[in-house]
C-alpha cells in the first residue's frame, strides 16, 4: 500500500511539475484593425486572433497558481478586452 501510495505521489509530482513548466501567460494579439476602413478578412482574422487569446488565457488562468485576487482581475482584464473588440466588430458591421 505505501508502495502504491509513494508510487502516485510520485507520478502526481513529476506531472505537476511538468504542468505548471507549461503553464505561461499567452501575448496578447496585435492591435485591432481601425473599424472604419478594415476589410472584412481582417476583420475575421483578428476575431479568431481574440478568440483564440480569450481560449489561452483562460487556460492559463486555470494553471497560473494565482491568487484569487489576481485571478479576479486578470478576469476582469480580459473582459473589458473582449468587450473592446466586440465594440470594434459592432463599428464595423454599422459601415457596412
Amino acid at each position: 500500500m505505501k508502495k502504491l501510495l509513494l508510487s502516485s505521489s510520485l507520478v502526481a509530482l513529476l506531472t505537476l511539475s511538468g504542468y505548471s513548466q507549461a503553464c505561461s501567460e499567452p501575448a496578447k494579439p496585435a492591435a485591432f484593425p481601425d473599424p472604419a476602413t478594415a476589410v472584412t478578412a481582417q476583420m475575421v482574422k483578428a476575431n479568431n486572433e481574440v478568440k483564440a487569446y480569450v481560449k489561452a488565457m483562460e487556460e492559463y488562468l486555470g494553471c497560473s497558481g494565482m491568487s484569487r485576487s489576481d485571478q479576479k482581475d486578470a478576469v476582469k482584464s480580459l473582459e473589458e478586452y473582449a468587450e473592446s473588440f466586440n465594440k470594434l466588430i459592432r463599428e464595423f458591421k454599422a459601415r457596412g
